[in-house]
């Protein structure tokens, strides 16, 4: 399972297991490989720790609360460093950037595998995407984040926050994001 992606980044910290109750609860609404993972790996921080794969039960609220989402049709499973949420759509990977107001379509279809076997080891890909340059020199700044925090710029950039590493700080990713949404309202 994601063979290139763990070629590339073996390290690795798991968070929690993942019990099959919780599996169970989600069949039918992720994709089954992703299932697979939490089943194999759990939930915890990845990819250098920059990737947290999370229990969407902890981060659907914020996503909610943020976000325009009727019916609760999308679903977090994960996070990056800066906060970014990856939702499933229910046919296609969003990337919801909480930091610019804005998000994209990453990933168009339901394959999980070439989302990180080719997209999460592709260097290129991930530094256009997920601007890991700017995250590998805020790591080697601040260091690690606990589970519930990711690196935000402060002040926030939609109240004039330079988008600086000086700027960035370790702060708790729920407050946070909920901080930009009153400044700026909800992404829809």
């Amino acid at each position: 399972m994601f063979k290139v992606f763990f070629a590339k980044y073996p390290n690795f910290k798991i968070e929690q297991k993942v019990y099959e109750k919780l599996i169970s609860d989600f069949e039918g609404k992720l994709p089954d490989e992703l299932l697979k993972f939490w089943a194999e790996f759990g939930f915890g921080v990845y990819m250098d720790e920059f990737l947290k794969i999370i229990n969407p039960n902890n981060y659907q609220g914020s996503l909610n609360e943020n976000y325009l989402n009727p019916n609760n049709a999308e679903i977090v499973f994960a996070i990056t460093a800066f906060g970014d949420y990856l939702v499933w759509t229910g046919d296609a990977i969003r990337l919801i950037k909480f930091r610019y107001g804005s998000y994209n379509i990453i990933e168009n279809d339901d394959d999980m595998t070439w989302f990180f076997d080719m997209d999460l080891a592709d260097d290129a890909y991930a530094n256009d995407i997920f601007k890991i340059q700017i995250y590998k020199e805020t790591f080697s700044r601040l260091g690690s984040l606990a589970f519930d925090e990711c690196y935000g710029y402060v002040p926030i950039l939609a109240a004039g926050g330079a988008e600086k590493v000086e700027n960035v700080e370790k702060v708790n990713i729920i407050e946070h994001l909920s901080i930009i949404t009153q400044f700026t309202g909800k992404i829809d």
